[in-house]
């Protein structure tokens, strides 16, 4: 009988054991699930090859954008040298204007643009100040 006691001691500890380790587990809430990161939203960030035609030249002149936060600032560089700007992009349009000495005449440019839905390429219209309007269109350059 004394074996009968022992192996009820051990089967209810066991038991005992099993209880409370699953209280523990059913206290502990389960983990949360971890979400992905966001993908970055996409910028413009980087350098555009440019098409700028208008009915008395075509002129092909490089942008660069920079991008920190929602500040969008770059550059036009072309036959008169390189010219800073500020930028707005709100949804997919995109807006920026500078001033240019072209042969000591200060020539306001003035850009409005779509960019396309996988940020590669622009196409919009200009405002050349004394030159006319003009058409352009803007390809991302590849690393």
């Amino acid at each position: 009988m004394a074996n009968y006691s022992f192996v009820r001691t051990i089967i209810t500890t066991i038991t005992l054991a099993l209880l409370v380790v699953g209280a523990v587990a059913a206290q502990t809430p389960p983990p949360t699930p971890q979400k992905s990161p966001a993908p970055p939203p996409p910028s413009l960030a980087g350098k555009w090859a440019m098409e700028l035609v208008t009915d008395a030249f075509t002129a092909t002149p490089a942008l660069e954008f920079m991008q920190q936060g929602d500040k969008l600032t770059g550059t036009y560089e072309g036959r008169y040298g390189k010219f800073p700007f500020t930028a707005v992009l709100k949804d997919k349009a995109l807006s920026f204007s500078f001033t240019m000495s072209a042969e000591g005449t200060d020539v306001l440019m003035d850009f409005k643009g779509e960019v396309a839905a996988d940020f590669k390429s622009i196409k919009g219209t200009a405002e050349l100040a004394g030159l006319g309007s003009a058409t352009w269109t803007a390809k991302r350059v590849e690393k």
